[in-house]
């Protein structure tokens, strides 16, 4: 059986556990965190990948700035919006 994989996912991820060591704006509970994650995914192109070839070639496809860059920006512009509207008191 496949596996279906979104590399775009697993980027966003890291990208946001690095931005939440440098940022103190935002609450990092785990809801807030997972509507921060979700509010970036929905802004970013999904890049899916089933093989290891795929997956070689998606990862080494989106080394380049401008999508690190795209990634970063729709991570601040979603935490932006979670702490003008968290999800909890």
């Amino acid at each position: 059986m496949y596996k279906l994989e979104n590399h775009m996912e697993a980027v966003t991820r890291q990208a946001l556990k690095e931005y939440m060591t440098k940022v103190t704006l935002c609450c990092t509970c785990e809801r807030c965190l997972a509507d921060i994650l979700a509010l970036t995914l929905n802004q970013l192109p999904a890049k899916y990948y089933v093989s290891l070839k795929g997956e070689i070639l998606t990862q080494w496809e989106s080394q380049n700035r401008p999508d690190q860059a795209r990634i970063m920006a729709a991570i601040v512009r979603a935490a932006k919006q979670v702490e003008a509207t968290p999800s909890h008191d």
